[in-house]
């Protein structure tokens, strides 16, 4: 049976897209086989990422044919992948990974890759992080293994050299090296190669099979233009224009890359805004910072820009207006502007307190007002109303929390309206430990009181969501898209999404009219598909 979605095409593509930026490479010198090491980025809500959705495998491991360099199996990774070393008879490859954790300890695994059936061992009984592997023989392994915490001597500079041996590394098991097995001499950390090498690799490895490779992740806001061209915004670059033959008409460079997009009311041009991290790059030190940019739609030329001074977040209004408002709170710097839909500055002031509720097609902004700190206070939505000499004026419409008064955080997550009477946003509750199983929520609200009209319970986090009026789509961190009833919140359907066999999550989406979805993934991707409401 044809399913009610349907990938139509997918534009950005390019080899070793499911691994993200690459961190190690490795050859495997008899098959040819490659497996790399890389980091796809965390999942965060809003793009700015106040409320973080945790638990989520941000690194990955490849294993990629020699001859096409077509993905043959792709695994997770809690931690980075530090090495690779392919055993010299077996179809096997040791990757050592792990990290300090800021905090205390050192964390990692071993991982025996089986590189035929794909298969996973996690050899070590307790969780140490592994800088280095290397293989002596068949049967001896060579590990460099970080000390279990930093009040261990020289723990940041040194690390503990031991050796392996097993007579058969295939039949290995999970967790069945123990700890005395790791004791060992202490010898100078290995420094890693860090990411420009591997990058390298693979652009001339592509380039050699005809299929450029570049590094692209986290399609953080797509949009679709009138003209059948698909707007995108991304980590590595700032804004991109694709044609409506799917070839890239233009692309502003950057290597952060743009994290929200309004078109204009006049649809010839768009905002967009970065939150600039820093940096070494070759002139230097990059500090970081911030822009908020107009960009024409004809050719990516910068029409104008301004510096807010802190990081910002998007929301917008049916009528055009731009809501650019302070990510978080900015004391005596955060200010929130309002930009009419011609663009010029309508409004500036300062709401404290209060966090932008992206809801799309929005009748008016939206905010969600936080408690004084300290107090007992509910958080509520709120509307903006007006503003006169730089004072806005604000409604409370409803609490947040649909479900009465809870000892946990409730985060609002994206948003979109139905018709003039009814909102449709997602919700995760939270307590002190972090996002609660099972509490993750589609709901649909009315706007005059809140009162839920239907919640739907989700077993992941949303990542986007959007609706054409009829159906609501809602994006999960497992990677599927399901397809909700906007009348009744009964779920249509339901697709765990894929590309070329390989699964793919999806980061942000929009629905530009019945019929058609836009889905920017995590690996940089954007899915143009076709939809249907059949159930």
């Amino acid at each position: 049976m044809t399913h009610p979605l349907r990938i139509r095409r997918v534009l950005g593509d390019r080899p070793f897209a499911e691994i993200g930026d690459p961190a190690v490479v490795a050859v495997d010198p008899r098959r040819g086989d490659l497996v790399v090491g890389g980091d796809i980025g965390s999942i965060r809500w809003p793009p700015l990422g106040t409320a973080a959705i945790d638990g989520w495998p941000r690194y990955r491991i490849g294993v990629f044919d020699a001859g096409d360099l077509r993905c043959r199996h792709l695994h997770h990774s809690y931690w980075p992948v530090n090495a690779v070393a392919f055993h010299p008879s077996l179809p096997l490859a040791a990757v050592g990974t792990g990290r300090y954790d800021g905090s205390w300890d050192f964390e990692g695994e071993l991982l025996l890759v089986d590189l035929e059936s794909g298969a996973v061992t996690s050899a070590l009984a307790e969780r140490r992080e592994v800088p280095a592997v290397e293989w002596l023989d068949g049967r001896r392994l060579k590990l460099m293994v970080s000390p279990e915490d930093r009040d261990s001597d020289r723990a940041f500079t040194h690390a503990h050299e031991t050796v392996i041996e097993r007579e058969d590394w295939s039949a290995v098991g999970d967790r069945t090296i123990g700890l005395r097995e790791l004791a060992g001499p202490r010898v100078r950390r290995v420094p890693p190669p860090g990411a420009e090498p591997a990058r390298d690799f693979l652009r001339d490895r592509a380039a050699a099979a005809a299929t450029p490779w570049d590094l692209r992740r986290q399609v953080r806001a797509v949009e679709a233009l009138d003209d059948g061209r698909v707007l995108a915004a991304l980590e590595g670059a700032r804004l991109e224009c694709h044609l409506p033959s799917g070839e890239l008409q233009w692309a502003v460079a950057d290597l952060d890359g743009g994290r929200q997009i309004h078109v204009c009311a006049d649809r010839r041009s768009a905002w967009v805004h970065v939150r600039h991290t820093g940096r070494v790059t070759a002139s230097g030190w990059r500090r970081a910072g911030n822009v908020v940019q107009r960009i024409a739609l004809d050719s990516g030329r910068s029409l104008e820009e301004f510096d807010p001074g802190h990081a910002v977040t998007f929301t917008a209004d049916r009528g055009g207006r731009l809501v650019v408002r302070e990510a978080w709170p900015a004391p005596g710097q955060g200010q929130t502007v309002i930009l009419a839909p011609d663009n010029t500055e309508a409004a500036r002031f300062t709401l404290p307190n209060h966090d932008v509720f992206a809801v799309r097609r929005g009748s008016r902004p939206l905010f969600v007002q936080r408690p004084e700190p300290g107090t007992s206070e509910r958080q509520w939505v709120v509307a903006l109303e007006q503003v006169t000499d730089g004072t806005p004026s604000v409604r409370r419409l409803f609490p947040l929390d649909w479900d009465g008064d809870r000892t946990m955080h409730v985060f609002a997550g994206p948003g979109t309206q139905v018709g003039d009477d009814s909102l449709v946003h997602a919700a995760t509750l939270h307590d002190h430990r972090g996002l609660l199983p099972h509490n993750a929520f589609v709901l649909r609200r009315r706007l005059a009181d809140g009162a839920p009209q239907w919640v739907h319970g989700c077993d992941e986090p949303v990542t986007a969501l959007d609706g054409d009026g009829r159906t609501v789509y809602a994006a999960h961190r497992s990677g599927s898209i399901v397809a909700i009833d906007a009348g009744n919140g009964r779920p249509r359907w339901e697709r765990v999404l894929h590309v070329s066999g390989r699964p793919v999550v999806p980061l942000s989406l929009t629905a530009p009219h019945a019929g058609r979805l836009l889905v920017g993934t995590v690996d940089g991707r954007i899915l143009d598909c076709e939809t249907s409401t059949g159930r």
